[in-house]
Parts: structure tokens; C-alpha cells; sequence
């Protein structure tokens, strides 16, 4: 396996991790398949492949106490059918991040305040997923870009193994500025690579600024 797909899929699994255990929620990790031990927070879903060739029927079997829920398929090989849509395909990518010390772009800022943090969610309507205790753990990193006062980019990092994984992209003209996110992770977490998924625009401006594909991340609904 490509080492920059494994690091990828591993660092959302940490994120996973990381954020059901602040909704109070247990997860375990069973034959490739990572399952949540409760309902998940919005926009999360209830199960992800960790390893490739999981068979679909086990997959759906963990989720079988929900109505509707989604399962991340982190590789692009369980092909779920029946009462299962595809929700969206995405590529991982991976960024081997800079060699050199730099400083926040202009206008940019870490979030450290609960108030800051509840305008960056309310631009996003994940008030009620990432919730204010993410300040107080040292592994994520929220950063805001502001101009005449008013907020117009964000975006939360996390850091992982060897990596920080770069999510939650927004700007208010809707032009994401992906070399410049690029030099935000590096002043927040020096010297780490880069990881993340994306999908339509934000994948293409993405590759544009330097960030390789590394394999599929398909995600099913029902």
C-alpha cells in the first residue's frame, strides 16, 4: 500500500477517534473495519473500512441498528448496493508539506477563543459537531483568516502520526486559496506533511497547489 494512503486513512481514523470520545462516544476497531459504539456526530459516519477487502456484508451489519447513517469506504472497494446510495466519491490526498520555518499568512490567525469558534462553525453549521472542548486538546488547530474584521477563510487542522490532516476548507468567495492553506499548516504544525480528502473544485485547485492523489474515499448513505 501506498505509505502516503495509509498515513491518510490512518490520521482520519485518529480524528475519529478523537472526536467521538469527545461526544462521549466509544469506537473499536474490528478485522479492517472501524465502528462507532453509538450514534455519530453529524456528518460522521457510523462505520469506515481501515483496511482494504472488507467484506461489504460485515460492513453493513455494524451499522444494522441505524435507519440511516453512512459508512466511510476509505478504499473504494466495498460497493454497497441495495438500499445504499453513493453520497460522494472524493480522492485522499497527501502533501509532503514545507521544509522551511514560515510565519501565518496575512490576515490569518489560530482560533482561541469559544466565541471565535462558534462564528467559524456557524459558517459551516458544525456547531454541533465540533463543539468548544476541541480547544482545549492540543491536537487540533482551528485558523481564520479575517479581513475588516469580518471572517472569509477558515479551516481546522489535526495532528496525527507524522501528518496533520487539513479539513473543513471555507472561504466566503468560495476561491479556496490552497498554496496559501498550504503555508497555515506549516506555521501551525512545522514540518509535518500534509493529508486530507477532497472532491470537485476544492480536488482540482488542491492538485494545482501541490497536493498528490493517493487513492478513492467513497462514502455510502442509506
Amino acid at each position: 500500500m501506498d505509505p502516503r494512503l495509509r498515513a491518510a486513512v490512518d490520521e482520519s481514523v485518529s480524528w475519529y477517534d478523537d472526536l467521538f470520545a469527545l461526544h462521549g462516544l466509544g469506537c473499536r476497531i474490528s478485522d479492517g473495519l472501524w465502528i462507532g459504539l453509538g450514534p455519530p456526530p453529524p456528518l460522521h459516519s457510523a462505520a469506515k473500512t481501515v483496511e482494504p477487502g472488507v467484506d461489504p456484508a460485515r460492513a453493513v451489519a455494524a451499522v444494522s441498528t441505524y435507519e440511516h447513517c453512512s459508512v466511510a469506504d476509505s478504499f473504494g472497494d466495498l460497493h454497497l448496493a441495495g438500499e445504499w446510495d453513493l453520497l460522494f466519491e472524493a480522492r485522499w490526498l497527501h502533501h509532503p508539506g514545507l521544509d522551511r520555518p514560515v510565519s501565518l499568512p496575512s490576515g490569518w490567525r489560530r482560533i482561541d477563543s469559544r466565541e471565535q469558534l462558534s462564528a467559524w462553525t456557524a459558517r459551516h453549521g458544525t456547531s454541533d459537531v465540533l463543539l468548544p472542548g476541541l480547544l482545549e486538546r492540543s491536537g487540533f488547530a482551528f485558523a481564520g483568516r479575517w479581513v475588516d474584521g469580518a471572517l472569509v477563510a477558515d479551516a481546522v487542522t489535526h495532528l496525527g502520526t507524522g501528518v496533520v490532516s487539513l479539513s473543513n476548507v471555507w472561504a466566503a468567495d468560495a476561491v479556496e486559496d490552497w498554496p496559501e492553506l498550504v503555508r497555515v499548516v506549516a506555521a501551525l504544525w512545522p514540518g509535518r506533511a500534509i493529508v486530507g480528502y477532497e472532491h470537485g473544485e476544492s480536488l482540482e485547485e488542491a492538485l494545482e497547489a501541490g497536493f498528490r492523489a493517493v487513492g478513492p474515499q467513497l462514502v455510502w448513505a442509506r
